[in-house]
């Protein structure tokens, strides 16, 4: 437990004895210039107290580069003035440089990973009770001092400017500074004051865009993310742009060959883009996860016990030709109750969606059904094996829309579902197992014992089979598919199956 101090002290006395804690940290990893910027004084503390987080001003891409890279490589409190501006000047000629030769790249900005000059500081439970009721109904200049030394002298010496009280749940305070203070290295030294648990740079700033820059001798290695998908930050996909600026010189770097190049490997994303497959200059098409699902029943439980085998999307402006299916190593799990029921046959169900993107702007991101869905059987008489079944080029009328603005890109993704239906001989009465495909990242399924699947042209992804168990078609559940026009009702989606794979006829 942390004891509050004696705050008895006269302030004269608590004021010399933070100057002195002050002269002792004064050399935790400071350069000439922090002198200039903080003086460490006898007189108190005053602060802003303030109740809302300020509205951070848009800076230049150069600016936000520089402060990650020397984030990195210092270990001073505040960045050194000249080695920042001349970084500053030199992330400015880069850019420049490769934004004249590619100029999409002018859409795609920096983002800031926390808010310039902002620290959360996580406080144990005394501590924070007393500096709340310290903070509570006060607004503007006021003096700022805990009585607890150790923390009064680091604010001191860090020339906090503003603060505002966070929340009680987290017995958090926010500190604001001078935005050229190094985060990562006050927020380890506010981490190891006592009463502190912890202190970390926050206020995230997400945008679907970001820039990130390493140098190597006189190369600079550059990878632009446009990002999309389910959130503002680009959660769920993403395109990557790889540049090598050498001099005057700039070269695109295509993905194959930086997954390979140790220092694109330094970024924060996996090398890939939202494809496994290919880019194109518009359109691209490319496999996604099966699109109808069926609904929760006992029966429907699943699991990846088999593989996917997706193949190649032939391409043309109004028609897909696909190759797909599975492998299954085991015979299809069925229930005791289903054993009298005989195999017939599958039906692969495919739906064609667009995800438009328009690099730099993620609020023109959206997603459309580019196709109806089609549907193609394949009867008994045809399979070999129903735990091994493939469909070879089958065609898919599609409508994609024109692209309409300028930088803007369509992933198209092909979403298949195949559908194994076992029949009674004599009753006609027809259960329907539901395999749909899964992609996911090769790391994710290396723990969970996954039936050696082929691997994407892209190595990071693997695809893998959900297997559930038959259900009857009476008590079938309702198949959905997002965004798709898929059947809504158990009646419509088992008579939108057996229309193409008709029941064999029933024996007296």
């Amino acid at each position: 437990m942390f004891t509050p101090p004696n705050n008895t002290l006269p302030l004269p006395l608590i004021s010399i004895f933070i100057l002195m804690i002050g002269f002792s940290i004064s050399g935790c990893g400071d350069s000439a210039d922090d002198e200039g910027l903080i003086e460490e004084e006898a007189e108190p503390l005053v602060v802003t107290i303030i109740d809302r987080w300020p509205f951070p001003p848009k800076r230049p891409d150069a600016e936000i580069l520089a402060d990650k890279i020397l984030g990195q490589e210092t270990e001073d409190f505040y960045f050194d003035i000249p080695q920042r501006n001349q970084l500053v000047g030199e992330l400015e000629r880069v850019l420049s440089l490769i934004r004249a030769t590619y100029p999409p790249m002018n859409e795609i900005h920096a983002a800031e990973e926390a808010m310039p000059g902002a620290l959360v500081v996580y406080l144990e439970q005394d501590f924070y009770e007393m500096l709340k009721e310290m903070l509570q109904d006060k607004q503007g200049l006021s003096r700022f001092e805990t009585g607890y030394a150790e923390f009064d002298a680091l604010n001191t010496k860090l020339g906090v400017q503003e603060v505002k009280l966070g929340s009680d749940l987290l017995r958090a305070v926010i500190f604001f500074f001078d935005k050229r203070l190094n985060l990562r290295v006050a927020s380890e030294a506010y981490s190891m004051v006592e009463g502190v648990r912890r202190a970390s740079a926050e206020g995230e700033l997400e945008i679907s865009t970001d820039i990130e820059a390493f140098k190597e001798g006189e190369t600079w290695y550059f990878i632009f993310r446009n990002g999309w998908g389910d959130c503002p930050a680009g959660c769920s996909r993403q395109e990557l742009f790889c540049f090598t600026v050498t001099g005057a010189a700039v070269e695109m770097i295509p993905m194959a060959q930086a997954q390979n190049m140790p220092p694109f490997q330094q970024g924060s994303w996996p090398l890939h883009n939202a494809t496994p497959f290919f880019n194109a200059t518009a359109h691209t098409w490319s496999w996604g996860e099966g699109w109808f699902s069926a609904g929760d029943s006992p029966d429907f439980d699943g699991f990846a016990g088999g593989c996917s085998l997706l193949g190649e999307i032939e391409a043309s402006p109004n028609q897909l030709r696909v190759s797909c299916g599975y492998r299954v190593p085991e015979p299809l799990p069925r229930l005791e109750r289903h054993d009298a029921l005989e195999f017939t046959g599958v039906v692969l169900l495919l739906i064609a969606t667009q995800d438009r993107t328009v690099i730099g702007n993620y609020e023109a991101y959206s997603s459309v059904v580019a196709s109806e869905p089609v549907r193609v059987a394949k009867p008994a008489a045809e399979v070999q094996n129903p735990e091994k079944v493939y469909f070879e080029h089958v065609p898919m009328p599609i409508n994609p829309p024109p692209p309409s603005a300028p930088f803007e890109r369509w992933w198209g993704g092909v979403h298949p579902t195949f559908i194994v239906c076992w029949d009674h001989p004599k009753t006609g009465e027809r259960a329907y197992q539901v395999l749909t495909p899964h992609i996911a990242w090769a790391s994710t399924y290396e723990e969970r014992n996954h039936p050696g699947c082929d691997n994407f042209k892209n190595p990071h992804l693997i695809q893998t089979l959900d297997i559930y168990l038959p259900t009857v078609g009476r008590r079938a559940r309702p198949m959905w598919g997002l965004f798709a026009p898929g059947p809504p009702a158990p009646e419509t989606w088992t008579a939108w199956v057996d229309e193409v794979l008709p029941h064999p006829a029933a024996s007296e």
